[in-house]
């Protein structure tokens, strides 16, 4: 996520922080997708046979894939579930707002309970994965919690995936997805993947919907092609804005490692209203709002999450720093390497941050704030994230620190990690008459609330 100076909450706008023409035709990252026909019936109970073990509350039973078909005109949804073994006989989901209408395995109608927000399964007794369908109804929304009929858009970060299908918004859990979506308004095609083939956090599935146009941009030297979607009158934007994505995608491939998520990356244009900006890192294609279209700053840096935040997960929304300054100082190092020089511009959004939102970036607890209300949701993670990474790499040097997240990455793909991971994987590699200097580094810029510079001088 790219988050903006103007961002006072994350639902006033996701500011600055992550086709066809033919109305039949869904657009997708490989595929056409097909017709929904999942019914339910039912209530906030579920029944079953005697024979079938009772609601039990799991929250702990993992999730290893999500099929998921959605109808956006009768907002109908069914997800099969499959879950890792385990000597539990139940598992537990958020459900939001969903209306279930009926839970079954291959056997036949599963017992289950809604309560809270929070639904519970029986589940029988396996030693392999076991796979359970959920039918339910979905609610329209506006305030970016969910599917936005309004806006054409589906926003899930960070908590609200349950808004959508039965899920567990915990940062570090990973999983993969298929998606299959019909009942788009006539003259609009939808843009989403058909799959999520690595395994990827909740709230990274996203549907955008409108007449949208495909500019294909190219090619990677690894493969991954490479486009954008943008909504009449965007081609201008669009094209301003990707200029060198292609470049900027196969620089984290050269530099980090391999891209995980497909063999195709796409910018979407999102339609969140006036004033927006930034964008949302729904790998592999990521929304960036239209007033921000133009930014290849913004591009740049959500493509950057497909290695950093989705790539590797956070192990807690207290590792934030983890995925947001990485990917912005990535950002600027990887324009830099066509010759766009971005620090003149973070200079300003430093300054704003320290004045205005100054905080520590990493906190010593775990699992225990609220990312929404906590002062770590504000442009400090970004700014003096990226900023000690820069003075990381001024101390050790640039191509040091780029075999450090290479590898980091490399050794985290697919699951998570904390941000002292790789703080401990740095100092690993350090010369150790620069260990104080950067150890300096670590707490000056992470772990005190003040920024280590002349704010004055910033930004002029």
């Amino acid at each position: 996520m790219k988050r903006s100076l103007l961002a006072l909450t994350l639902f006033v706008a996701p500011l600055a922080a992550c086709g066809g023409d033919d109305p039949a035709e869904t657009t997708s990252g490989d595929a056409a997708t097909t017709t929904s026909t999942s019914t339910g019936a039912g209530g906030g109970g579920g029944g079953g046979g005697s024979d079938r073990p009772p609601p039990t509350a799991d929250f702990g039973r993992d999730i290893l894939s999500t099929d998921l078909t959605l109808d956006l005109e009768t907002l109908a949804g069914s997800a099969g579930i499959l879950l890792a073994p385990a000597a539990s006989l139940g598992a537990s989901f958020e459900v939001g707002d969903l209306t279930i209408q009926g839970v079954h395995d291959d056997v036949g109608p599963l017992l289950y309970e809604v309560h809270d927000g929070i639904l519970d399964v029986g589940v029988p007794e396996s030693e392999t994965p076991a796979k359970l369908v959920v039918d339910y109804t979905f609610q329209a929304h506006d305030a970016f919690d969910g599917w936005m009929p309004a806006s054409g858009v589906t926003f899930l970060w960070p908590y609200f995936c349950g808004n959508l299908f039965p899920c567990k918004s915990d940062p570090a859990d990973g999983l993969t997805f298929t998606l299959t979506v019909t009942g788009e308004p006539a003259g609009t095609v939808a843009v989403y993947p058909t799959a999520i083939g690595a395994p990827a956090p909740s709230y990274m599935p996203a549907i955008a919907v409108g007449d949208y146009t495909e500019l294909d941009l190219g090619t990677t030297a690894q493969g991954t092609a490479v486009s954008v979607y943008y909504l009449p009158g965007g081609d201008a934007d669009a094209t301003t804005g990707t200029k060198h994505l292609v470049e900027v995608v196969d620089f984290y491939e050269t530099t980090y490692g391999p891209y995980s998520f497909g063999p195709k990356m796409a910018s979407v244009a999102a339609n969140w209203g006036p004033g927006d900006y930034g964008g949302m890192e729904h790998h592999p294609y990521f929304h960036v709002g239209m007033g921000s279209m133009m930014s290849e700053e913004v591009h740049a840096h959500e493509a950057a999450h497909g290695w950093f935040g989705d790539g590797v997960r956070i192990g807690c929304w207290e590792d934030f720093v983890l995925s947001e300054g990485t990917v912005t100082y990535m950002a600027a190092h990887a324009l830099e390497s066509v010759g766009v020089d971005i620090w003149a511009s973070y200079d300003c959004d430093l300054k704003y941050a320290c004045e205005n939102e100054a905080t520590i970036v990493k906190p010593e607890t775990c699992g225990v704030i609220d990312i929404l209300t906590d002062p770590l949701w504000s442009l400090a993670p970004y700014m003096k994230g990226a900023y000690f990474y820069k003075e990381v790499a001024d101390l050790l040097g640039a191509d040091l620190l780029d075999q450090v997240l290479s590898a980091f990455y490399q050794d985290n793909v697919g699951g998570s990690a904390h941000m002292d991971d790789l703080l401990a994987a740095i100092e690993a590699v350090a010369d150790p008459a620069d260990l104080p200097a950067l150890q300096t580094l670590e707490t000056t810029w992470l772990g005190e609330v003040s920024c280590p510079v002349d704010v004055a001088a910033l930004c002029p």
